[in-house]
């Protein structure tokens, strides 16, 4: 779920953090830092459990600021075994 949301450069979670950041802009501070919360729950999966709906908190900091969400995402095992996640798009 991380590589997924950080992929994103359009992703508003950085975005907003990013804006609202008063630090100097250096190479080490401008790039964003994500953190997931600790706790993810699933909440519902498809009766084969091939397909998991789960929400968790993420947070991102970019210079001087932190900024949280919590995402709502769906984790699909295929039949070779791979994961697939996709993030549900959020507003910030």
């Amino acid at each position: 779920m991380l590589q997924t949301i950080s992929n994103d450069h359009r992703n508003p979670l950085v975005n907003f953090a990013a804006r609202e950041s008063t630090a100097k802009p250096t190479a080490e501070n401008s790039k964003p830092q994500y953190l997931l919360d600790e706790e993810i729950v699933t909440t519902s999966a498809s009766e084969d459990k091939r397909t998991l709906q789960c929400r968790g908190g993420i947070s991102v900091s970019v210079g001087d600021i932190k900024a949280s969400k919590e995402v709502e995402f769906t984790v699909q095992k295929s039949s070779d075994g791979k994961l697939a996640v996709s993030v549900a798009p959020f507003q910030f």
